[in-house]
C-alpha cells in the first residue's frame, strides 16, 4: 500500500478539473485566442505550459476567475497539436497537475509527449518529513503538555527528555517539508531543491502558513519543557492549541464546507490526539518507577483521558462522514483503504486503552507489581500502534478524498425510430475520447431484431472530421457493441446501417451531443 501510493500518478490531488473549453482532445479549425480550464473550487496557477512542434513556451498570462482559469494563447498557433501542461494548488495546500490536448486544423499529426519529473523520490521525502512532523508535535508538544500539567516534577525528567528528542528533528522536517512542498508542486525532481522558486511555492498558500504555525507550537513546547512550572503551563497549552490550529489550517479535511465546522473538527481531532499520545511516554516513565508519582500520574490520566477518546471519536466519525460521502468508497478509493486500516489500528489501540483502563489501572493502585509490568508492555504497544496511526495518516497527502473526486461521466443516451426498426443507443461515457456504444435492436412492435450485421458510422462536419465508420459486434445477449473515437466535444450525427437480410439494409441517423 505504501509503494503503490507513493508512486508517481497523475493528478493525485483534492481539487478536480471539472471542465475546459476547448474539451480535452478536441480538433478545433483556427488557432484558439485563450484556454479556460474550470475547476470545482478555486485554485492558484503555479505553472502553465504550451508543448507543440517540438517548442516548449510558458505561459504567464493567466487570469483567475473563481474557479476558472483562463489562459491567454500565444497568437497564431500553426497547424498541429498541442498539449496545455499546468500545474495549480488547491485550497486545502496540495498541488495538481494535469495536460489538455488539442488540434489545430487537423487531428492527424503526432502528440507531442511530456516528460514526467521523477515523483516517487520525492513523495517517499515528503512521507518522511510529514511522519517526522507528526511525531514532534504528537509525541513532543503532547508529552510537554502532559509533563507540565499532569506529572508530578520529581518523575518528568526523563518525559521532558524524550519530548526535546521528538520536536528538535521534527524542527528540521518542517524546513524541509517546505522545500519538498516545492517540488511537488512545481514537479521538479530532487535536483531542483536549490531553486527559490521551489522554496517560494512550498512556503505559499495554506500549506505555508500551517507549516509557520508548526513551528511556532514546536518552538513554545520546546520552551515549555525548560522552564519554571508556571510559564511551562502555559506555554505548552499554547503550544498545543498551536497543533491543532496547525493541522486546521491546511489539508484536504480543514478545507471542506462548511469550514468552520470542519476546520473545529481537525482541530479537536489533532489536540486529542496530541493529548493522548503525547502522554504514553511520561505514562511509560512513571511505570519504570513503581510508587506514590506512578500511581498519581496514572490516576489523573485515567480522569481525563475519557474526554480525550470521547472528542477523538465525535470529530474522527464527523471528519470520515463528510470525506468518504460514499460506503462503497471504503474499498473502491485508495482514501478509504488508508481510512479502513487507520481504522482497524485504533480498533487495536482502543482496545489496549481499554485494558489498560480497567483492568491494569485499579491494580497498579493497589500496588501490585506484576501489573506494572504489563502496565509498561501494554504502553509499548501502544506507542507502536500509534506511530503506525501516524505513518499511515501521512498517507493521506497523496490521496483525494471520495468527496472531492470528480463525478461519473454520464453516458449519452438516443433512441432511434424508423418504420421497420428501432435502437435504443448508449454511448459510454459522453465526453470527448474513446466511446463504448452499445445498441439494442427491436421490431416497431418491440420484439427483439436479430440483425446480420450493423455498421457505426460518427462523422462531425462543422469540426471538418469526415465520417467513420466501424464494424459492431454482436454479444451473446444479442446486443450490439462497437468502439469508437469521438475526439472533440460539440453535436456529431451517429448514423447505423442495419443489416436485416441479404437484401435489406436499413439507415438511420441521429444527432448526438458529446461533452
Amino acid at each position: 500500500m505504501l509503494l503503490w501510493l507513493l508512486m508517481p500518478t497523475v493528478a493525485l490531488a483534492h481539487a478536480s478539473l471539472t471542465g475546459s473549453d476547448p474539451a480535452n482532445t478536441a480538433v478545433l479549425a483556427h488557432s484558439p485566442a485563450k484556454v479556460t480550464l474550470t475547476f470545482n473550487e478555486p485554485v492558484e496557477p503555479l505553472t502553465v505550459r504550451l508543448v507543440g512542434n517540438s517548442v516548449v513556451s510558458p505561459i504567464s498570462e493567466i487570469v483567475r476567475d473563481g474557479a476558472r482559469l483562463v489562459v491567454n494563447m500565444p497568437s497564431s498557433l500553426s497547424e498541429g497539436a498541442y498539449v496545455l501542461s499546468w500545474r495549480v494548488i488547491s485550497a486545502d495546500g496540495h498541488p495538481i497537475g494535469g495536460a489538455l490536448t488539442f488540434y489545430v486544423g487537423s487531428r492527424q499529426v503526432a502528440t507531442p509527449q511530456i516528460a514526467d519529473a521523477e515523483g516517487a523520490p520525492v513523495r517517499v521525502a515528503i512521507w518522511l518529513a510529514r511522519l517526522l512532523v507528526y511525531v514532534g508535535l504528537f509525541v513532543g508538544v503532547g508529552g510537554a503538555f502532559f509533563a507540565t500539567w499532569l506529572q508530578p516534577i520529581s518523575s518528568a525528567d526523563w518525559p521532558r527528555r524524550v519530548a526535546c528528542v521528538s520536536m528538535l528533528p521534527a524542527l528540521a522536517a518542517l524546513v524541509a517539508a517546505v522545500g519538498l512542498q516545492g517540488l511537488d508542486a512545481l514537479a521538479v525532481p530532487l535536483s531542483g531543491i536549490a531553486s527559490l522558486d521551489v522554496w517560494r511555492a512550498g512556503a505559499g498558500g495554506s500549506f505555508g502558513r500551517a507549516m509557520a504555525i508548526a513551528a511556532i507550537a514546536l518552538a513554545l513546547g520546546l520552551v515549555a519543557i525548560n522552564c519554571r512550572a508556571t510559564m511551562a503551563r502555559a506555554l505548552s497549552l499554547v503550544a498545543l492549541v498551536g497543533v491543532g490550529l496547525a493541522l486546521a489550517s491546511s489539508g484536504h479535511a480543514a478545507t471542506t464546507n462548511p469550514r468552520w465546522l470542519m476546520g473545529s473538527a481537525v482541530f479537536l481531532h489533532g489536540v486529542s490526539l496530541a493529548f493522548w499520545i503525547g502522554a504514553l511516554p511520561p505514562l511509560l516513565a512513571a511505570m519504570r518507577k513503581p510508587g506514590v508519582d506512578a500511581t498519581t500520574t496514572l490516576q489523573r490520566f485515567s480522569r481525563v483521558i475519557p474526554y480525550a477518546v470521547g472528542a477523538l471519536v465525535v470529530s474522527g466519525v464527523l471528519l470520515a462522514v463528510v470525506q468518504v460521502a460514499h460506503v462503497e468508497a471504503m474499498w473502491k478509493t485508495d482514501y478509504g483503504r488508508v481510512l479502513s486500516i487507520k481504522l482497524a489500528l485504533l480498533v487495536v489501540l482502543f482496545s489496549l486503552a481499554l485494558w489498560n483502563r480497567a483492568a491494569l489501572t485499579p491494580r497498579v493502585a493497589r500496588g501490585e507489581a506484576p501489573a506494572h509490568h504489563a502496565m509498561r508492555r501494554s504502553i509499548v504497544a501502544e506507542l507502536v500502534v500509534a506511530a503506525a496511526i501516524l505513518g499511515v495518516v501521512g498517507l493521506w497527502r497523496f490521496t483525494p478524498p471520495p468527496r472531492a473526486l470528480p463525478p461519473p461521466a454520464e453516458p449519452f443516451f438516443t433512441h432511434l425510430h424508423t418504420d421497420k426498426l428501432m435502437a435504443d443507443v448508449t454511448i459510454a461515457p459522453g465526453r470527448a475520447g474513446p466511446q463504448d456504444i452499445s445498441i439494442n435492436l427491436q421490431t416497431p412492435d418491440e420484439r427483439l431484431l436479430t440483425a446480420q450485421a450493423v455498421t457505426v458510422t460518427l462523422e462531425n462536419a462543422e469540426l471538418g472530421i469526415e465520417r467513420i465508420a466501424t464494424e459492431a459486434r454482436m454479444t451473446p445477449a444479442g446486443q450490439w457493441q462497437a468502439t469508437m473515437t469521438a475526439p472533440a466535444a460539440g453535436r456529431w450525427s451517429l448514423g447505423l446501417a442495419v443489416r436485416v437480410s441479404d437484401f435489406d439494409v436499413v439507415d438511420v441517423d441521429a444527432p448526438i451531443l458529446i461533452k
